[in-house]
């Protein structure tokens, strides 16, 4: 597949200093904690969707089977060798963080398609707005994105992810809207006079979520290709931004160890 068999020189229109600095950020383990409370809530998400599709409430259905052990078992799995990998690259930090982005991006995708066939089954004008936009969204990146990387890569410009996406009337029109206030100015219309303008705001906002977090899992991917090219060709990128071994690698990385090695012989 051409998207991964770029050269060095090719993939300078993916990498920048910016995924350095995001891969490069220190961790904790509370981050572990914090991505198995999500994994947690997603299951239930997922678990909820037969419930929504038939048009029950919780208090409906007392008899809702919230246990499903294959779903069980599937986010363990994915939580196990999201811990796997992590004891793997624990002394290489930026390796660890692209694990932790790698498994976050999985949950998001998981997300995108759960809220996108929950909002599609709800059988009313919203469910046909959100399935329209929720393919229009795949149907639109898929037809743009693969043609705005190639020209990036022709011209060896770089690619950003938001810009290659955005004409000028969309951007236009997404500065007016966010910009200028209008959404602040409807709800506090909305308290003062009592009126039920919030919910016809969030009609109009709740079909487009699933397309939303369509655009955010793009987004997200983009920095996984980045990764991708930045440890391909991880010793020609170290030299390029001026990195020793000990920051690039880690202290304790069998690379910095190498470089020791080197230098005493």
């Amino acid at each position: 597949m051409e998207l991964f068999n770029y050269s060095f020189e090719q993939s300078q229109s993916f990498v920048n200093e910016d995924i350095v600095n995001k891969l490069n950020q220190k961790g904790n383990w509370k981050r572990y904690i914090g991505l198995l409370i999500t994994s947690v809530a997603l299951y239930f998400f997922l678990v909820a969707i037969p419930m929504f599709v038939r048009g029950v409430t919780v208090d409906q259905a007392p008899n809702y089977r919230w246990v499903q052990w294959p779903v069980i078992f599937l986010f363990l799995i994915m939580y196990l060798v999201y811990l796997f990998f992590s004891v793997k690259y624990r002394n290489s930090p930026m390796k660890l963080k692209f694990c932790t982005y790698f498994y976050m991006v999985i949950l998001l995708s998981i997300l995108t398609v759960c809220s996108g066939i929950m909002m599609m089954t709800r059988r009313n004008i919203a469910s046909i707005v959100a399935g329209i936009t929720f393919g229009l969204a795949i149907f639109y990146l898929v037809r743009t994105v693969p043609r705005k990387m190639k020209e990036a890569v022709c011209q060896r410009t770089e690619f950003s992810p938001m810009t290659s996406i955005l004409t000028d009337r969309i951007s236009d029109a997404l500065i007016f809207l966010g910009g200028t206030g209008i959404t602040a100015g409807l709800v506090i219309f909305d308290r003062s006079t009592g009126s039920n303008l919030r919910g016809s705001i969030d009609a109009v906002l709740m079909p487009l979520m699933p397309a939303i977090f369509v655009f955010a899992t793009y987004v997200f991917s983009i920095d996984l290709l980045r990764g991708y090219y930045l440890f391909k060709y991880s010793e020609e990128y170290r030299e390029q931004f001026g990195y020793s071994f000990k920051d690039w690698y880690g202290e304790k990385s069998k690379e910095y160890r190498q470089s020791l090695n080197k230098e005493t012989n």
